[in-house]
């Protein structure tokens, strides 16, 4: 009898140890090898439906029992939808743990002062963030323009270039709204437009006039001062010829971000094309910004520098020369561009 007992005990024992080991095998990691999984949970999701999803992208290897184990730890509850980073060397108490952490992955994105919405939708999709024209599509988006009052086709020249720190997996409209909302933040509306009308235009006009100054200005120039000459032009009903609205006209032809101009293309472009942002055929602004302005050429839209400048070439230094005649820009222009004094 003592020894049918003993058995007993021993079969019971040994069940047990090798339950124990069965369960340590199932919620241990799949794997010893560091492999990053990315990993989703939509909006609304269980933990079986989660659960099946983590089986199929070999994370766990039961979806049944982790299931059981998030009821019975009260994992289940707080299973929070997002995007997030899991590792093949997890355990599935740790890939619970991690999940009901929130920790979601972040993308870091940084848009470039000067940049217009095509290079950014590229930018967007090298970085595997969303489609180019998805993005674009967004950026023409006529609701998005209603939201933010926007009186142009384009959201171009209110993503405000700065880094983003982003949810993976994140709709890129919250990137946009993101992005447009920071220009805001930096920039409070009711202020922005009070300054604007001070100096006799709209805000929409400002940004026009900063994203000129922001492709002209080189990196030791005093941007106050590029503005002074536009405003200059603009006061005297004169043509502000400047390169990069055309060159934006040739974006718009395109409908693609243009990497590279030669000087003849835009000579032709000058001279041939019948468009609102050929500022060198089309007398005053251009009916919309043509890229994403920084801080320092918003500033010098908004308080350009008091002068009588109304010409300028660059100096091959990084920065420009003005002159108040036509005459003297010719000379410039001999001297930096042609070498001829």
């Amino acid at each position: 009898m003592k020894k049918a007992i003993i058995l007993i005990i021993l079969l019971i024992i040994s069940n047990i140890i090798l339950v124990s080991a069965f369960i340590k095998f199932i919620i241990s990691p799949t794997s010893k090898y560091n492999e990053i999984v990315y990993f989703e949970i939509k909006q609304g999701e269980g933990a079986n439906s989660i659960a099946n999803k983590l089986k199929l992208q070999g994370l766990i290897r039961n979806a049944k029992l982790f299931s059981l184990i998030s009821k019975y730890l009260k994992y289940d509850r707080k299973l929070l939808s997002g995007y997030y980073e899991l590792n093949r060397t997890m355990s599935m108490i740790d890939i619970m743990k991690h999940i009901n952490s929130g920790k979601q992955v972040m993308s870091k994105l940084t848009i470039a002062e000067g940049k217009n919405i095509y290079e950014i939708a590229n930018y967007l999709e090298e970085e595997n963030f969303t489609t180019k024209e998805e993005f674009l599509k967004l950026c023409h988006n006529k609701e998005i323009l209603k939201k933010y009052n926007i009186p142009a086709e384009s959201v171009e020249g209110y993503i405000f270039p700065s880094t983003y720190y982003i949810v993976k997996g994140n709709p890129p409209i919250v990137l946009l709204n993101l992005m447009i909302d920071s220009l805001f933040e930096k920039f409070p509306r009711a202020d922005f437009e009070n300054r604007a009308k001070k100096l006799g235009y709209s805000l929409h006009e400002v940004l026009t006039m900063a994203s000129i100054i922001e492709k002209e200005m080189g990196a030791l120039d005093d941007p106050k001062i590029i503005s002074s000459v536009y405003y200059n032009r603009l006061s005297i009903d004169m043509r502000l010829q400047a390169d990069p609205t055309t060159i934006y006209a040739m974006t718009l032809q395109k409908g693609d971000a243009i990497e590279t101009v030669k000087s003849r293309e835009i000579a032709d472009a000058i001279r041939l094309m019948q468009s609102p942002y050929n500022t060198y055929l089309k007398k005053g602004l251009p009916p919309s910004p043509i890229c994403s302005s920084g801080v320092r050429a918003i500033e010098a839209a908004l308080n350009p520098a008091n002068t009588d400048y109304l010409f300028f070439v660059a100096d091959g230094t990084g920065k420009h020369v003005f002159t108040r005649t036509y005459e003297e820009h010719v000379d410039n222009i001999n001297k930096y561009i042609f070498n001829k004094k």
